[in-house]
């Protein structure tokens, strides 16, 4: 076989991760590659083996298309930027969420609390229904009200054990 020989055997074909899409403008004229093709293309690409020969030949493709690296670096900057935005707004979500949680966790203790109580209260009620006595009043007060103290002075007028009243009782004997 010579050198020269036009060969037989077909070519083989190109796999189609390797062909780079053409930019296509959309209706309003502005160009549709963006940020989004090019990280569907470098998926694509076997970037692992020879990152700078991909580089070069992306880059020389792209342009040879008319699409220019730095509008996809600009669309780049404004998907990190919606990114950032939604990554806040999700923080903030979650922040919420969280402000719900320990609010119900709250209530949650509070509940169980009252059930252990209630709990207590009706179990020392089956107690004595079961005994046959009668529980003392339940007071809901915790701070009750003793019963007043007796008058230390008698009032005016009275008499006292040996008949003399209060004002006589208060001078002292003469001598």
């Amino acid at each position: 076989m010579s050198i020269f020989t036009k060969k037989t055997e077909p070519e083989p074909s190109r796999p189609a991760a390797d062909v780079v899409p053409a930019a296509t403008p959309s209706s309003s004229g502005s160009k549709s590659y963006g940020i989004a093709e090019a990280i569907h293309l470098m998926r694509t690409l076997p970037v692992d083996q020879n990152p700078d020969l991909v580089v070069r030949v992306v880059r020389a493709t792209l342009a040879s298309l008319n699409v220019h690296l730095p509008d996809i670096i600009e669309d780049a900057t404004r998907k990190q930027k919606t990114i950032s935005d939604r990554i806040a707004a999700v923080h903030t979500q979650v922040a919420d969420l969280e402000k719900q949680l320990e609010a119900h966790r709250k209530e949650i203790a509070s509940l169980e609390t009252e059930m252990k109580e209630t709990s207590g209260v009706k179990e020392r009620l089956q107690m004595a229904e079961k005994a046959g006595t009668t529980p003392p009043p339940f007071t809901h007060d915790k701070h009750t009200t003793p019963p007043p103290l007796a008058s230390f002075t008698k009032p005016a007028g009275a008499k006292g054990e040996n008949g003399t009243s209060a004002a006589e009782e208060a001078t002292p004997p003469k001598s």
